[in-house]
């Protein structure tokens, strides 16, 4: 089978021997006080002191304007999304969902040699080095999913962790991470998609942030496209019109797959239930992109996250 990684392949192919085998950390267990159980409660529960959220909410956008799928976004109005370069070329994409953690692919991080990695955020014009919103950062650290699996793409899940604290403001603030059943499937909701991937299968990626609607479906259905049914697991789930046209090839790897919801006071609020993955080409008819499902790897998230400020829900 051909996957398609909406990260450049090339790029991908041509860094996969600078692999560093991942190192044993022993960490070294000591009594709590008080005071650092209290900070681990807030942290829990979302307190705005402990965590410095300054009153922000995770998962508020900022709409400037009505955007259609494959179009650019409004410049502030995913203030999560962020680009992972490698040697100054783009390769995955992620997102923000603590003041110092992403979430990503494992195929974008699993071999890579994470000190020549830079991730920039605030960006919408990744090119625009002058932007004044823009944050530039190193890799502190990463984890990839334990049982991720380079062949079949299962677990195909990461977490990074920023070199310094992210402040957050108007242009850079934290996704909410779904709180969904893992057993919730979506079926015809619309996802969102972001990124600067690629425009078409053949083409060059985007210097603009661009995002795509795309429908998504039952495990049950995406068998019955073009992939075997083996290749679909339980930890992943499809979106994407059976006419393909429009595709997950428009954000890159490692990016979201986004959930609105409106609140209860009405405002939209926009939850990261899944993560670009794989797929067979781009945009190709009856090849649904492939995502993988947050709601399955709810343990693994919450386990690197322990040193990260999550901002409370809306």
């Amino acid at each position: 089978m051909m996957i398609r990684l909406v990260c450049s392949i090339v790029l991908v192919l041509s860094i996969l021997d600078q692999c560093v085998h991942a190192q044993k950390v022993k960490i070294k267990k000591g009594v709590e006080n008080d005071s650092q159980k209290d900070q681990k409660t807030a942290l829990k529960r979302g307190d705005d002191n402990s965590c410095n959220c300054a009153g922000v909410r995770c998962g508020i956008s900022n709409r400037e304007g009505r955007v259609v799928g494959g179009k650019p976004t409004g410049q502030t109005e995913y203030p999560w999304a962020a680009a992972l370069s490698y040697r100054g070329k783009l390769y995955c994409g992620a997102t923000l969902v603590t003041n110092e953690h992403l979430v990503t692919a494992a195929h974008c991080i699993s071999g890579i040699t994470k000190s020549r990695v830079e991730i920039v955020m605030g960006s919408y014009n990744k090119s625009d080095t002058s932007e004044p919103s823009r944050r530039e950062h190193k890799v502190k650290e990463w984890w990839a999913h334990p049982d991720f699996n380079r062949r079949t793409f299962n677990n195909d899940i990461g977490i990074i962790r920023l070199d310094k604290k992210v402040d957050f403001d108007h242009f850079v603030r934290p996704v909410c991470i779904s709180e969904a059943n893992p057993r919730s499937t979506f079926i015809g909701e619309k996802g969102i998609v972001i990124g600067w991937g690629r425009q078409d299968e053949n083409g060059v990626p985007s210097d603009v942030l661009r995002e795509v609607r795309v429908p998504i479906m039952s495990n049950d259905e995406c068998k019955t496209k073009n992939y075997k049914p083996k290749e679909i697991t339980d930890n992943m789930m499809c979106a994407g019109f059976d006419a393909g046209k429009i595709d997950a090839c428009q954000g890159d790897s490692g990016g979201p797959l986004l959930l609105e919801k409106q609140t209860s006071g009405g405002t939209p609020q926009i939850d990261l239930i899944g993560v670009v993955s794989w797929g067979q080409g781009c945009a190709r008819a009856r090849y649904p992109g492939v995502y993988t499902r947050i709601s399955r790897y709810t343990e693994f998230i919450n386990s690197k996250l322990s040193n990260g400020c999550k901002c409370p829900r809306s």
